[in-house]
C-alpha cells in the first residue's frame, strides 16, 4: 500500500525528533569555528543519507526515495520548521547530482552518487568567470586532449564552498574554432589535484563563502569527461535548471516568513509603533510577505497539476530578492544607531555571532540580486516569457 503524504509526514517528523540533537540547533553551530561547524554538517548529512531523507528526488536506485512535489514541498517545510542544519552538500545533491545521473557514464555514477549523498564528497561548480558571469557560454577556461588526458587552464570566480570541496564540476572551452557554448565541455576534476588553487573572497559580513579558483595545467582524466565531448552545454543546463526547483521555493517562502516574524519581534521591543512611518513600513513589509506567500502557493498548485516548472519562477525570485533587501534595511532603520555596532567574524575561524542576525542579514542582502540569476535577467525572462514582450 502507497504511503499518504499525511504518512510521510509523520515519519519524518518523528524521525527528526529522534535525531536533531541540541548541537545541530543554529544558534550553536554559528559559534563553532568554520572547519568543526562543517565537519558537523557532514555527519549531520551522513546521518541523513543513511536513511534516505537526503536527495529525496533521486531515484531510489541511486538512494533517494523518488518523492513526489507533494512529498517535496512536505519535506521542506518540515526541515524548515524543525531549523534542521543546512545540508551542507546541497549543491552536490540538487545541481551536480541530476547531470551525473542524467549524462554519467555506469562508472562515474557509481564511483560519486553515493558519496554526493553521504557528504563524503562536497562539490562546487567551476561555472562563472570574471567575464563569464551571466553570459556563461563566453567562458575561456581552456582543457586540451592530450593522450588520455585533459589539460585545464584558466580561472574562475564566485566559486561557492570551492575552500572545503573535494570535486569541481567544471565548464571548459575544449574546441577553439567553436564559438559560444558548443565547443564546451563539462569535466569531473579532483580539487586536490596538482595546479589547483583557491583563493576565498571576502565578503561584506566577513565571511569567505566565495573562492576564485585557478587552474594551472590541471591535468584531468579523459574517463571524468561528463556527457559528450563539445557537449558540455546541455550538461550545463541540465545542472542549472536544478537550481531553482520545488525545494527551493518552499524554503523561500518559509525564511521570508520566520525572517517577518523575527522583523516584527523586533519591532515590538523598541516600540516601532510610535512612529509612523516605521509602522506603516512594517505593516507594508507584512503584506508583502503574505503576497509572497500567496504567489508560491499559487506556483507549487501548478506545479501539482503539471508536473514542470515554468517562467513564473522568477517572479518568485524577483520578488524574493525586493522582500529580502526591504526587510534588514527596515530593521536597521528601527535599530538606529545601535545597528552600526557590528563584530566582522574572525578571518581564520568563520564564527558568526548569532545575536548579530539583523546585521549580518542588512549585509548579505546586497548579494540578493545578483545570486542565482540577476534581477535584470529575472526581468527580461518575465517581459519576454510572461508578459510575451519582444526582445529588445
Amino acid at each position: 500500500m502507497a504511503q499518504t503524504i499525511d504518512d510521510f509526514r509523520s515519519e519524518l517528523r518523528t524521525w527528526l525528533a529522534e535525531h536533531l540533537t541540541p548541537e545541530l540547533k543554529p544558534d550553536v553551530l554559528a559559534r563553532l569555528p568554520e572547519a568543526e561547524r562543517v565537519g558537523r554538517l557532514r555527519a549531520w548529512q551522513a546521518t541523513l543519507a543513511r536513511d534516505r531523507w537526503v536527495g529525496i528526488t533521486w531515484p531510489r536506485e541511486h538512494g533517494g526515495r523518488d518523492a513526489s512535489i507533494a512529498e517535496q514541498i512536505v519535506y521542506t517545510e518540515e526541515m524548515t520548521s524543525a531549523q534542521a542544519p543546512p545540508v551542507v552538500g546541497s549543491l552536490g545533491i540538487g545541481i551536480a547530482g541530476p547531470p551525473l545521473i542524467a549524462f554519467g557514464t555506469a562508472e562515474q555514477k557509481q564511483q560519486f552518487t553515493h558519496r554526493i549523498l553521504s557528504a563524503e564528497d562536497i562539490w562546487c561548480f567551476g561555472f562563472s568567470e570574471p567575464g563569464a558571469g551571466s553570459d556563461l557560454a563566453s567562458l575561456r577556461t581552456t582543457a586540451v586532449l592530450d593522450g588520455d588526458t585533459f589539460v585545464v587552464n584558466g580561472q574562475k570566480v564566485w566559486t561557492t564552498l570551492a575552500h572545503h570541496a573535494d570535486w569541481c564540476m567544471l565548464l571548459c572551452r575544449t574546441n577553439q574554432d567553436e564559438k559560444r557554448a558548443k565547443g564546451i565541455s563539462c569535466l569531473l576534476v579532483d580539487m586536490k589535484s596538482p595546479g589547483v588553487s583557491v583563493r576565498p573572497l571576502r565578503q561584506m559580513t566577513g565571511e569567505a563563502e566565495f573562492n576564485e579558483i585557478f587552474f594551472e595545467n590541471v591535468r584531468v582524466p579523459r574517463q571524468n569527461l561528463l556527457g559528450e565531448l563539445n557537449g558540455g552545454w546541455p550538461v550545463a543546463v541540465a545542472a542549472l535548471q536544478n537550481e531553482r526547483g520545488i525545494l527551493y521555493v518552499v524554503e523561500m517562502r518559509i525564511q521570508l516568513q520566520q525572517a517577518r516574524d523575527q522583523l516584527l519581534a523586533l519591532a515590538r521591543e523598541h516600540d516601532a509603533a510610535s512612529d509612523p512611518v516605521l509602522r506603516q513600513s512594517v505593516a507594508e513589509l507584512n503584506i508583502q510577505t503574505e503576497v509572497f506567500r500567496m504567489t508560491c502557493q499559487r506556483i507549487l498548485d501548478k506545479l501539482l497539476r503539471m508536473g514542470m516548472p515554468g517562467p513564473e519562477a522568477s517572479i518568485i525570485k524577483l520578488h524574493w530578492t525586493d522582500i529580502t533587501q526591504a526587510m534588514p534595511l527596515l530593521g536597521m532603520k528601527i535599530l538606529g544607531p545601535r545597528g552600526l555596532l557590528y563584530d566582522a567574524p574572525e578571518p581564520r575561524a568563520g564564527r558568526v555571532d548569532p545575536s548579530q542576525w539583523l546585521q549580518r542579514s542588512y549585509l548579505a542582502s546586497r548579494a540578493a540580486s545578483i545570486a542565482s540569476g540577476t534581477s535584470e535577467i529575472m526581468r527580461g525572462i518575465i517581459a519576454m516569457q510572461v508578459l510575451g514582450l519582444p526582445r529588445a
